[in-house]
């Protein structure tokens, strides 16, 4: 994923990434500020970056209002 494509996504507020295996990071935070919905999806190396407050790439989605990674929501953080 090149991150000079969302530079010009400045309203992008859903992004859905689906089977990409080999995918290890987003574009920089300020590409993602409009973003509202994320949802990632069988991307092993993506999903272990962006595992809450200790991933290498939260800081980059922990603005992001709704998350979802592996259909299971990561923001809002649902409480047990």
């Amino acid at each position: 994923m090149c991150s000079k494509g969302f530079q010009y996504l400045t309203s992008l507020q859903k992004l859905r990434i689906y089977e990409c295996p080999k995918l290890t990071s987003l574009p920089e935070k300020d590409m993602l500020l409009s973003l509202e919905h994320l949802s990632i999806q069988r991307c092993p190396l993506l999903e272990e970056g962006c595992s809450r407050g200790k991933g290498r790439e939260w800081s980059k989605v922990a603005h992001i209002p709704c998350v979802l990674i592996d259909m299971e929501t990561v923001i809002p953080r649902e409480l047990n």
